[in-house]
């Protein structure tokens, strides 16, 4: 029998529902008390009311639409599971991503299907086909973490934080959708290779259900919530005395769940631990939360978007980042260090385009030489010489026995051109001689000189606003051009500035021989709300800042010294003011302080113009 509800209950739990948490509550014997609306709902305990569908089970001639981003993990989905579709391709491997249409157990019909390994490559991927008279359209987004299906224009979409094998199935006899994939899925048993192998779909929002899927109130606690390390800290906890707490992310059903478990003992029916959850949907107005659970999804994770057959991986963990963007950049870096093709890496200044570089060359033939060359860093009399070497007294003031150039020195590995659109225009011929003979002249020599030599290049200019201006070739831009991978900026991938900011406070303790320091919540809200113009150099020098003025074991946000006026997730119009005062100071500092003419030019009238002045305290005059 289910344990009594008494006033306390109720009160932790109204409390926490208007915190956007759902309530647990494991009553001494074990058994849960209390189950909250909100906590069935974020588990799939129980459903959104909406879309329905009746209990069931896959029949021959269903149509399949099955999207997975990581077939194997979460999905109890083996490649040979999709035989039932009549797909049969030994590119698709576990840890492969998928979207397919077919005909459940039939094999006369053809299935369509499109299928990534190793590069995915874009954020959202896409199969938008006409299939036995059905317009469906089906999406895997890995930026926003979501997978949709259209069928004649109806959607049905789930979101996810880590990996899902989703599915909507038609009726192959009726026409009308009988299954679609829901939150919890992992309770009710409907994992898509459980399906696909003849497993019953429980029904969804019918009359016919009661109030839950799966029964909760009543039953024993480890009988219902699957996660041996919740279930190893539940157990742990009840041996605790009265007010004790813990709090972490822990695994329920594959799911990642930020839980605060508090201890109640207080001699009385009330009496056990009660448990605050929130997903990953719930903490999405919680940013130190969700970050947290990204974090730990990404440590955790048992197969990620990007791993090489051949451990490739191992290459590029020192550059971090695991958002869509990052990955992509990764896979393509990967792909890049298994040719000899000219790579040109693009980006904002700071994004770690020389990092990349390394890592490329390390991945592919890390003995050899790396020459870095950034090349606007040497005066344009001396750039030729440099890259190419010169002969004995070639020159007024030359070494007597010559020297060799960069080119020579990186020979058999690889140079890594710096900052490529600021090379002179005489010595871009030159270059794009050695780049399609792979020979070099040296300065004041006739004598070729043979090398073997990978280029990367890199630039955070735009070339090729630079080759219609007639600044740069087009022929040597279109010969370093063949490979390109452009970095995205930190503003772009938000999602890794959590683990990002980590890594790199880890790394500085380490260097300076610091005892390890952390962020507060407020400091980390204040990271993954700043615009980070300056990119990974930006977020290094701000953090070594803070861990130079901290003095205890906690970062606050005031040690991080970013002006409040600089984060981005102020209001819009706190934006917009900023912007406008800053446009009005630049144009003060263009025109001398001359304000007369500053007010013409922005077209403001003085009464306006001067109540700007005094609102954003610009001088006083």
């Amino acid at each position: 029998m289910a344990p009594s509800r008494d006033i306390m209950t109720d009160i932790i739990r109204t409390a926490a529902e208007s915190l956007n948490y759902g309530m647990i509550f494991v009553a001494e014997d074990g058994r849960i008390g209390d189950y909250s609306p909100m906590a069935k709902e974020m588990m799939g305990v129980t459903l959104p009311t909406g879309e329905s569908h009746p209990e069931g089970k896959l029949t021959d001639g269903d149509i399949v639409i099955l999207l997975d981003n990581d077939l194997g993990n979460d999905d109890k989905l083996a490649p040979e599971d999709l035989k039932i579709l009549n797909i049969h391709s030994s590119e698709i491997k576990e840890g492969s991503a998928i979207l397919a249409i077919g005909v459940y157990n039939n094999k006369k019909i053809q299935p369509v299907y499109k299928t990534f390994s190793e590069y995915i490559p874009d954020s959202r991927i896409e199969l938008m086909h006409r299939y036995l008279g059905f317009s469906i359209e089906a999406a895997i987004d890995f930026e926003d973490r979501r997978m949709s299906v259209k069928i004649n224009g109806k959607e049905y979409h789930m979101n996810y934080l880590e990996s899902i094998g989703y599915m909507v199935v038609i009726d192959g006899l009726t026409g009308n959708v009988k299954f679609f994939q829901e939150k919890g899925y992992g309770y009710r048993g409907e994992e898509a290779g459980e399906l696909l192998r003849g497993r019953n779909f429980a029904g969804k929002n019918t009359q016919s259900q009661v109030n839950e899927l799966v029964p909760t109130v009543g039953m024993q606690a480890e009988d219902v919530l699957e996660g041996k390390e919740f279930l190893d800290a539940v157990s742990q906890l009840m041996k605790e005395e009265d007010g004790v707490h813990r709090e972490g992310i822990y695994e329920l059903y594959r799911r990642m769940i930020y839980c605060h478990l508090i201890r109640i003992k207080k001699n009385c029916s009330e009496d056990g631990v009660y448990i605050l959850v929130q997903d990953n949907d719930t903490a999405e107005n919680t940013s130190w939360q969700t970050n947290l659970l990204t974090a730990e999804v990404e440590k955790r994770a048992k197969k990620k978007t990007f791993m090489p057959e051949d451990g490739g991986t191992k290459f590029f963990d020192g550059f971090i980042g695991n958002s869509p963007a990052m990955e992509k950049v990764k896979q393509l870096a990967y792909k890049a260090s298994k040719t000899k093709f000219n790579v040109i890496i693009t980006g904002e200044s700071g994004t770690g385009k020389s990092k990349l570089a390394r890592e490329i060359h390390n991945s592919s033939n890390p003995k050899a030489p790396f020459v870095e060359v950034v090349c606007n860093a040497i005066a344009p009399s001396l750039i030729e010489s440099e890259l190419f070497g010169y002969a004995p007294r070639a020159f007024t003031g030359a070494d007597p026995g010559g020297r060799i150039g960069f080119f020579e020195k990186a020979n058999g590995g690889t140079i890594f051109l710096d900052e490529i659109g600021e090379i002179p225009p005489e010595i871009q011929v030159k270059l794009l001689y050695v780049l399609q003979n792979k020979r070099i002249y040296r300065v004041g020599s006739t004598t070729p000189v043979d090398v073997d030599v990978r280029v990367i290049t890199a630039t955070n200019c735009d070339l090729e606003e630079e080759v219609r201006q007639g600044r740069f070739r087009q022929d040597l831009y279109y010969r370093i051009n063949v490979f390109p991978i452009h970095i995205p900026a930190l503003r772009e991938r938000k999602r890794d500035l959590y683990i990002l900011a980590n890594s790199v406070l880890e790394e500085l303790c380490r260097k300076y021989d610091m005892e390890t320091k952390q962020f507060s919540e407020e400091a980390l809200d204040m990271i993954t709300g700043y615009d980070w113009p300056g990119n990974v150099r930006e977020l290094e020098n701000i953090i070594e800042r803070a861990i130079i003025v901290c003095e205890g074991k906690t970062i606050y946000s005031e040690n991080l010294m970013i002006k409040p006026e600089a984060r981005i997730n102020a209001t819009l119009k706190e934006r917009l003011e900023t912007e406008e005062k800053k446009i009005i100071e630049e144009m003060l500092f263009k025109n001398n302080d001359d304000r007369k003419k500053t007010m013409e030019e922005l077209g403001l009238s003085r009464t306006v113009f001067y109540e700007k002045l005094k609102k954003y305290e610009i001088g006083a005059k």
